[in-house]
């Protein structure tokens, strides 16, 4: 997508920051990044090319990483798209995108955001072979797009070895994007790994079946000449990327537990938070039996009690949160139930969980579990 930007001053008349879009202005450069959408977010070409980029203390462009671009059936129907336009069908990798600017003499990694942790390791990562294509490419105007992947950089895909990978290749100023052709000629004159071509779509309906039944990848870009672009998701990648967008929530966590659905759900997590969440439905599971076992012994001394004189014992026995398990099990009804259900009214919100949390022994740490940007 060619839209001419030479100075923040072109961009700046045409974006409304009330609609997600942000200036960051940090110590030696400048980022216009979205942070948050809405429906009208992206409502014009210029408001499109806010995803990351980046300006010097000059206000010159310095960095312009890929436009924003839409899933398939997002933006328009696939049937309404002319696929004899030339396109090439790209993996989609599931790192983070990953682009060189330079910062005066000096030549920096940025993702969308900027300097980050992320960009650091990239850089540290980086072999002489793309150090080389970043500094030839940036001399001649050109801003590369990798994809940082790997076992320390997992978001859901698992990579056996850390890598970055080109994937596309924009003129800065006019934000034109390379062809495909020109592309793999220029990672293989620089002896780096480039974004894998799969040919081109020849029936459109038969590539969304095979691209959403596709496993353990994200999937894939269709990737215009003109710089048009659409991404086609596994259905299997969005099923993971949904449980681990959620996995940090505590309620969220809880509520999978109390609806049996943890073994639907495991399958779907990386490693690390399948161990998180079966440890947490493990002690869950004994918090309750624990104190349904409370409730019992309770209702078994007293059920012969009037209904009185029941309900001054419970007031004088059980904690407060025990006390309708006690009559759910006076009624005839399991105690565990009771139980139960005191857990899952507090599963709707955090200020419930933590309202009963030293009831249960409820403890939970997902923080490191939250899916990092996706660049």
């Amino acid at each position: 997508m060619e839209l001419m930007i030479n100075t923040i001053d072109d961009v700046l008349p045409q974006i409304n920051t009330d609609n997600g879009i942000c200036v960051s202005k940090r110590t030696n450069y400048t980022v216009i990044d979205y942070v948050f959408v809405t429906k009208e977010t992206f409502d014009t070409d210029m408001a499109l090319q806010c995803r990351g980029l980046k300006f010097d203390l000059d206000g010159r462009i310095i960095g312009r990483p890929f436009h924003k671009f839409f899933n398939m059936y997002e933006k328009e129907d696939p049937s309404s798209v002319d696929w004899s336009r030339p396109h090439t069908i790209l993996e989609k990798l599931d790192g983070t995108m990953i682009h060189p600017v330079m910062l005066g003499s000096e030549m920096v990694f940025m993702t969308r955001m900027g300097i980050t942790s992320h960009a650091e390791r990239a850089m540290a990562l980086a072999s002489p072979q793309v150090v080389a294509l970043c500094r030839d490419l940036l001399a001649a105007g050109l801003t590369p797009m990798f994809e940082y992947t790997g076992p320390e950089n997992r978001v859901v895909v698992l990579y056996e070895s850390s890598r970055l990978t080109l994937l596309a290749v924009r003129e800065t100023i006019t934000g034109r994007y390379l062809p495909y052709a020109e592309l793999a000629r220029i990672a293989t004159k620089h002896d780096v790994p480039v974004a894998q071509s799969h040919g081109t779509i020849e029936n459109i309906a038969e590539f969304i079946a095979d691209g959403r039944a596709l496993r353990d990848v994200e999937g894939y870009v269709i990737a215009f000449d003109d710089g048009h672009r659409v991404k086609l998701k596994a259905d299997g990648y969005v099923l993971r990327h949904r449980a681990l967008s959620h996995v940090h929530l505590e309620k969220n966590v809880l509520n999978w537990v109390l609806t049996g659905a943890v073994d639907d759900v495991i399958p779907l997590l990386s490693p690390k938070a399948a161990e998180r969440v079966l440890e947490y439905q493990s002690l869950v599971e004994e918090a309750i039996s624990q104190q349904t076992a409370k409730v019992q012994n309770f209702y078994e001394d007293n059920r012969c009690l009037d209904r009185k004189d029941y309900a001054l014992a419970a007031a004088q026995t059980l904690p407060k949160h025990l006390r309708s398990a006690a009559f759910i099990a006076l009624d005839g009804r399991s105690a565990r139930d009771g139980v139960h259900g005191h857990l899952a009214w507090a599963a709707h919100s955090q200020p419930r969980i933590d309202q009963v949390r030293e009831f249960y022994g409820l403890e939970w740490s997902g923080d490191d579990l939250v899916l990092q940007d996706e660049g």
